[in-house]
């Protein structure tokens, strides 16, 4: 049997992630929790005993800070994970709200630029290779890529577990500080609350830095594994219903009683007014695009209401196909690629517009909106 280093390395750390957190509530603990347990005049066991107690002890507990860690995954991290920019468009497409802003920023802090390119890659390659069985939501992009791994690299797969190793450790970690600092102040041990309040934010960004990299490690490999088999292209058709190039969005806003739509400057002509719209990404579906395309060209976030209509031109001898949708402003904000654009009541709105298409879609809009 030959020597593994990086299995051996994830073993380890994957202990310590049980006996350490338990270790440190053990050490705590340990006179309060003996003398309620075996009575007042009972002394702790030293020696080899003192020792084997200490260890269970430390394993035990160890195991129940990992189970209550388990769950820093759906109340810290998914939320956080899920307050990226991606996350917010597909949050307003499915008419949902905005991420609260607190995690709107701890997200662009740990995640940094763009975290989302990885997973809506290996998401599409995931839904090729299990078109022929369904649709394979009922499995997550980040396990379907460990268990190819496992399958075809496990070299591969220890360097994703590597990191999965380090993150549960400091997620085990973590709820010991968060016991400690809530805990201590009731039995005056302030220098522990002061520690376990100074220490707990850190370890809480290295689990979900540790976390992050695990999965986006396992996407890259798999990303990598279809560009090498020429395979790259399988994903191109994401989403996107048959025959759909654009999507964009009528969006509205209230001022006391005087609701308003937005319009905005064409790109290539800046003396016509146009609803914000553009073209559908490979990893979008019509309601995405519209929320990103309404941000991107506005810097307004808007939560989309309902369905509009759709309209058919040709533009440079291609045929267009844009989907609009109803949606309301919840936001506004500075965007990259932002640009002019007013608030106007329907009516001028309507005035305002360049094209006939746009100038019905706002009474459309508007007729659906008074009518919801």
């Amino acid at each position: 049997m030959s020597f593994e280093p990086q299995k051996f390395y994830i073993g380890l750390i994957d202990f310590f992630s049980i006996l350490l957190p338990g270790a440190i509530v053990t050490y705590l603990i340990r006179d309060t929790a003996w003398h309620w347990i075996m009575g007042s005049s009972s002394r702790l066991p030293e020696g080899a005993e003192g020792g084997m107690v200490f260890f269970l002890s430390a394993y035990l507990l160890g195991h129940f800070a990992f189970l209550l860690g388990s769950h820093l995954d759906d109340i810290i991290y998914d939320p956080v994970r899920k307050a990226t920019y991606r996350g917010q468009v597909e949050l307003l497409a499915a008419g949902k709200r905005m991420s609260p802003g607190l995690y709107r920023k701890i997200a662009a802090l740990i995640f940094k630029i763009n975290p989302d390119a990885a997973v809506a890659s290996a998401v599409r390659i995931k839904a090729q290779h299990l078109s022929s069985i369904g649709t394979g939501e009922e499995v997550r992009a980040f396990q379907w890529c460990k268990a190819r791994l496992n399958l075809e690299h496990p070299e591969a797969l220890a360097s994703v577990e590597r990191f999965e190793a380090d993150s549960k450790f400091f997620r085990s970690l973590s709820v010991v500080l968060i016991l400690l600092t809530l805990v201590s102040p009731f039995y005056s041990l302030w220098g522990i609350a002061a520690v376990g309040l100074v220490f707990l934010p850190m370890s809480l960004w290295r689990y979900m830095d540790q976390r992050f990299k695990a999965t986006n490690q396992a996407f890259w490999f798999i990303i990598t594994l279809e560009g090498e088999r020429g395979a790259a292209a399988v994903a191109a058709g994401g989403r996107r219903p048959a025959g759909t190039t654009h999507a964009g969005g009528v969006v509205y806003r209230k001022r006391g009683h005087r609701v308003e739509y937005l319009l905005v400057q064409a790109s290539k002509e800046p003396g016509h007014w146009v609803l914000p719209k553009g073209h559908i990404e490979p990893d979008e579906n019509e309601r995405e695009t519209a929320v990103r395309e309404v941000h991107e060209e506005s810097g307004v976030w808007g939560i989309l209401r309902e369905d509009l209509t759709t309209i058919l031109y040709t533009k440079n001898r291609r045929r267009i196909r844009v989907r609009f949708y109803l949606m309301e402003a919840v936001r506004e904000e500075m965007a990259a690629e932002q640009r002019a654009h007013e608030w106007l009541p329907v009516e001028k709105a309507v005035l305002r517009a360049t094209h006939d298409d746009t100038k019905r879609i706002l009474k459309l809009a508007e007729q659906k909106r008074s009518t919801a």
